[in-house]
């Protein structure tokens, strides 16, 4: 892979990245650091990039896998599919209760069907606008609204039986 084309396909993802980083690590500097580290191991890995299918599925799985790595060297503990224990205030039962619909959703979101499943990723996790979803995806505005919608038809209909 050239440095063009690394640059055309891996640092558009870069704000995308650093809110999944931070939203892991729930430290800025953290993720900045961390966001940086995947960028050198793709950049030392390069030639093999080209059989890449999805280079935006590939970079998330490796800052994910990244981060975890840098969560269990600073002590804390995060399960596979699970985001980071909170910080916050809560009573213990209710950072429980949340984490737990937490884990259940981003599980039933897993199970949605592939195009589903990118937008409601793109829309939530990487907060892109509908025009921008739908030009990545090669699809209508309207096409993305209405599997946003289903997606998340069908996201509540599985939810409400959790609360």
């Amino acid at each position: 892979m050239t440095h063009d084309e690394f640059k055309a396909r891996y640092l558009p993802l870069s704000e995308g990245l650093y809110r999944i980083a931070f939203h892991y690590l729930e430290d800025s500097s953290d993720a900045q650091d961390t966001v940086q580290d995947l960028y050198i191991k793709l950049w030392n890995s390069r030639d093999k990039l080209d059989t890449v299918l999805n280079p935006q599925a590939y970079a998330y799985t490796l800052l994910r896998n990244l981060c975890i790595d840098r969560l269990r060297k600073n002590g804390r503990t995060v399960s596979m599919g699970e985001y980071p224990e909170s910080s916050g205030n809560d009573p213990p039962d209710k950072e429980l209760a949340d984490r737990e619909t937490l884990r259940k959703a981003l599980r039933y979101i897993e199970d949605l069907p592939p195009k589903q499943r990118e937008i409601i990723r793109m829309r939530i996790f990487e907060e892109l606008e509908y025009e921008e979803i739908a030009e990545k995806l090669g699809l209508s505005e309207i096409n993305t609204r209405v599997q946003l919608s289903l997606a998340r038809k069908a996201l509540k209909n599985k939810m409400k039986y959790e609360l």
